[in-house]
């Protein structure tokens, strides 16, 4: 999630994205549904029959979406009383997953709290692949929680959480509650002028891929399966180029060599190439609605692990062309192969 917004670097964030050149062929995408003006689609993971769960920040809860439908309308399937907002999803094993539930504050001055002490991770396991409704129950509680964003699986037993204003990732025991800081790196700390680090996580065999929004990177840090702990430094595959404000989330195709970042601000897609940090927009347009303000993305499964799914926010944090907001949205972007490199927010450095 991205939560920074001052009027003076939107503008120049625009200015920005107006001067990059997309002489990419772009992927083709489609609109699988459109949620009401004001909803907020924040993460998603995809079941292993190829339905979506999609969490929101706008509302406490939990929709299905079957993308292969010829109505997708979204079902709920589960809203979690006492808190405001959902964040991060992860797949534990089959069909059991854990989310983020927290409470938002007011906007302030820009930004975006969550009230201290109101951080929770849940269990959402269904018996089979056809359940609709799941068993939900409290994993643990996390008092400590700045900024909780995203999350990934470590093992059959432990998760990853990105803990975007402490700038470090959290481990946690799902199966007693026990959490400890598993990484501490520069690279995953925000900075004084956007107080969000690290956001989205993704592993691939034992290395750590990893956003930071306030840094404006996407990293990569090996860890120990059993622990999570580091084990060397994090290094910076691509950076952004300032006035550029941060990916949020991202993904990683089957073979772990190509990262898809959501560019929040840009309502674009990134394709990363990790060994060489070569990349380019490949899906949507800074000037367009086709993926208003991404914030997650995930690859489908059952026959669709070339399309990449991903959430939107609708530009409720950044109005296309400055004052335009749709419903948050489910988009489909079908990436098949990679393609040649163009010009994008991103540089090696």
């Amino acid at each position: 999630m991205i939560v920074i917004l001052r009027r003076s670097s939107f503008i120049l964030i625009l200015l920005y994205f107006s001067s990059i050149s997309l002489v990419t062929a772009l992927y083709p995408t489609e609109l699988i549904y459109q949620f009401s003006n004001g909803t907020w689609v924040e993460n998603l993971v995809v079941r292993p029959s190829g339905t979506i769960l999609t969490t929101l920040i706008s509302s406490p809860e939990i929709y299905q979406i079957q993308p292969s439908s010829k109505r997708p309308d979204p079902e709920l399937v589960y809203h979690f009383d006492g808190f405001t907002a959902l964040l991060g999803i992860t797949q534990l094993t089959p069909d059991r997953y854990q989310v983020v539930a927290t409470n938002r504050s007011t906007v302030e001055s820009g930004k975006a709290y969550v009230i201290p002490n109101t951080t929770s991770i849940y269990s959402v396991n269904f018996p089979h692949q056809r359940s609709r409704t799941p068993d939900v129950r409290l994993t643990t509680r996390l008092p400590d929680a700045g900024f909780p964003n995203g999350l990934a699986t470590l093992n059959t037993h432990t998760i990853l959480l990105a803990d975007s204003t402490r700038g470090v990732v959290v481990a946690i025991d799902t199966r007693t509650g026990a959490n400890w800081i598993a990484i501490r790196d520069h690279l995953l700390a925000p900075t004084s002028t956007i107080p969000l680090g690290v956001n989205g996580l993704k592993i691939h065999g034992n290395t750590l891929y990893f956003t930071n929004t306030g840094q404006n990177l996407l990293g990569r840090v090996d860890i120990d399966l059993n622990s999570g702990a580091a084990l060397g430094p994090a290094l910076a595959i691509a950076y952004g180029q300032t006035p550029y404000s941060g990916s949020d989330d991202l993904a990683l195709d089957g073979k772990g060599d190509r990262a898809f970042l959501t560019n929040a601000a840009g309502h674009t897609i990134v394709e990363v190439d990790v060994e060489s940090g070569k990349q380019a927009i490949v899906a949507g347009d800074l000037n367009s609605t086709e993926i208003a303000q991404p914030t997650a993305a995930a690859f489908g499964r059952k026959g669709k692990q070339d399309t990449l799914y991903v959430t939107t926010a609708g530009g409720l944090l950044f109005p296309i062309n400055g004052d335009e907001i749709v419903g948050g949205q489910v988009v489909a972007v079908k990436v098949g192969e990679a393609t040649d490199v163009a010009d994008s927010p991103f540089r090696n450095r």
